[in-house]
């Protein structure tokens, strides 16, 4: 599907899609996440959801990987990310289930509601604290939402990492267990969307291509680090992000 679009889109549209890979590069930089929160919605208003989801698989992978092997003891970290992972998994394959049964409209719905939801959910940031013995339970729970999420939308991210901040995680812990789980969740949206009768490995290559302008971005973002108040531009990039996911909707219901 992503080779057609290459042979079949004008040259404008191939422009804006890089640019707008380049944009959600430029977020990961200045803020270190947030890609796919920029991403789906400036791709699709170039190019459909599911080509969306699965151009952003790979760049996801290689965005996140650096971080996820940085320091040691990543296999202790896979490991304590298994609660999350196991409900992961099954939410993952019904989210790509989702994504490749319905039509154009009704996945920019799902993924406007998805939108809505991370950017609500992520500008409101609910401080949780989780006890030790519901670790397994909750994460289990955060972990197939999040799966869902990432299947219909690429973004599995935004309620694991509110589940890994209620376990306390800051710093470099944090960031080591996100991007692992990142890394782990994106691989396996690659190998889904793939295996299906919609894409191919020639469309892993060109997600694969992707990934150079988001690299591009995450440089210029790591040089504006410093210039611009990250709270305050995570801010008004969710606001932004709400916005696009209310566009969304719109153009789903009466597109």
């Amino acid at each position: 599907m992503l080779i057609g679009i290459l042979h079949s889109e004008h040259a404008s549209t191939i422009t804006a899609v890089v640019c707008s890979l380049v944009v959600a590069g430029l977020l990961k930089g200045t803020i270190g996440v947030g890609m796919p929160i920029v991403a789906l919605p400036l791709l699709s208003l170039f190019i459909d959801v599911k080509s969306a989801t699965m151009l952003l698989s790979m760049p996801l992978i290689f965005s996140n990987l650096p971080q996820a092997l940085e320091g040691r003891k990543t296999g202790r970290c896979l490991m304590q990310l298994t609660p999350v992972i196991l409900g992961m998994i099954p939410g993952l394959f019904l989210g790509v289930r989702v994504l490749l049964a319905v039509d154009a409209n009704v996945a920019r719905i799902i993924a406007g509601l998805v939108l809505m939801t991370v950017g609500v959910v992520t500008l409101l940031a609910p401080k949780l604290q989780i006890q030790p013995r519901m670790v397994l339970p909750t994460g289990v729970t955060f972990g197939f939402f999040g799966g869902i999420m990432g299947g219909t939308a690429a973004m599995a991210g935004p309620l694991v990492f509110i589940f890994l901040l209620a376990k306390g995680l800051r710093g470099k812990a944090f960031t080591k267990e996100a991007s692992l789980y990142l890394v782990f969740s994106s691989g396996l949206l690659a190998i889904l969307l793939t295996a299906s009768h919609e894409f191919g490995w020639l469309d892993v290559a060109v997600s694969t291509a992707a990934t150079l302008p988001v690299f591009i971005g995450m440089y210029a973002g790591q040089h504006m680090r410093d210039k611009i108040a990250p709270e305050t531009f995570r801010k008004l990039v969710l606001i932004a992000v709400i916005a696009a996911a209310a566009a969304l909707l719109r153009h789903g219901f009466f597109g």
